[in-house]
């Protein structure tokens, strides 16, 4: 799979994701666009994801993202959603079937209304 190509059709077809990156379901990072960068933030990223996906997963409330905070608002096996207090984005997780999709989505949006696309996509990882 061209992990580019996917990710691009992903903001095509959803315009409140600004940023994007690619996760293996054994936590390498696959792709990020150029925009976003979350390698400082992967490890933990990956023990979200981790929790996510357990019936009974621990949420950890805080999630930060290059050097900015968000609350997670939401946490089940399907997504993870959290947002900036100061209103400067969401990040929504989604996990997939070889993957995980993280986005960073428009602050001027709410978060679910990029929730339909991004869960489509990631059933296609």
């Amino acid at each position: 799979m061209d992990y580019e190509e996917f990710i691009f059709e992903l903001m095509d077809a959803e315009p409140a994701v600004l940023g994007a990156a690619i996760i293996s379901n054994d936590g390498n990072l696959l792709y990020q666009t150029e925009n976003w960068d979350i390698t400082q933030n992967l490890s933990v990223v990956n023990s979200i994801i981790t929790e996510c996906k357990k019936p009974d997963g621990n949420n950890p409330g805080r999630l930060e993202v290059m050097k900015i905070g968000y609350m997670i608002i939401e946490f089940t096996p399907e997504r993870v959603i959290a947002t900036n207090a100061a209103r400067k984005g969401h990040i929504i997780i989604t996990p997939g079937g070889s993957g995980t999709i993280i986005s960073f989505i428009d602050p001027s949006t709410g978060p679910r209304d990029a929730l339909f696309n991004l869960q489509s996509f990631a059933q296609k990882l």
